[in-house]
């Protein structure tokens, strides 16, 4: 059986692969709870500023523009998710693929080494044969 070294280096560049796109994707879902947080503190800000009279008329037309990109946010935040968590899953599938071929490899190199020390025993074993008969005929 050919050695899997090949295999597992392309195996962990998959996975290397998968870890910078997960860490894109986790990027992409701070950076969008990022924005939810500062529109949720502009909100609070102009809810403030609304006490004022002046401040009154227009705080109707920006709570509702407000609510209007929290729920695109929001949409834009459950797709980054459910990315992230496809992503993992698929880090995950790729890093078990990985650890499949690292452990089919060691069980080749093993059992090459435990082939070895038989034909080993055996050629020892015919050796002290070979000298006994020899002590004996002598």
């Amino acid at each position: 059986m050919k050695s899997l070294s090949t295999l597992i280096k392309l195996q962990k560049t998959f996975v290397d692969e998968q870890r910078q796109h997960l860490a894109r994707l986790l990027d992409n879902l701070e950076r969008i709870e990022g924005k939810i947080t500062r529109l949720e503190i502009m909100k609070a800000r102009e809810q403030a500023a609304a006490q004022d009279d002046a401040a009154r008329i227009t705080y109707g037309a920006f709570l509702k523009e407000m609510v209007a990109q929290g729920r695109a946010l929001e949409q834009e935040r459950q797709i980054a998710s459910m990315a992230v968590k496809a992503a993992q899953e698929k880090l995950a599938e790729l890093f078990e693929e990985q650890k499949r071929f690292e452990t089919a490899e060691a069980q080749r190199i093993e059992a090459e080494a435990k082939e070895e020390r038989r034909l080993e025993t055996i050629e020892l074993d015919e050796i002290g044969g070979t000298r006994h008969e020899r002590k004996r005929a002598e």
